[in-house]
């Protein structure tokens, strides 16, 4: 995740890692292997062994 090899399990999800991270769903936005995951679609979005998890948290400010 973010440059860093994470030792995903098998069946885990987008939501159920951000879940697990107790990382609010509304609070970054998702890539896998570099193809942005919609909020709608995250919990369906299985991580598989070798793939790469982008979490990408909005800067604010002026």
């Amino acid at each position: 995740m973010n440059q860093q090899p994470q030792p995903w399990r098998e069946g885990l999800s987008v939501a159920a890692l951000l879940a697990e991270q107790g990382r609010a769903a509304d609070a970054v936005a998702t890539a896998l292997n570099g193809a942005f995951v919609p909020r709608g679609r995250r919990e369906a979005t299985l991580i598989r062994p070798g793939d790469e998890l982008t979490l990408i948290q909005p800067i604010t400010g002026g």
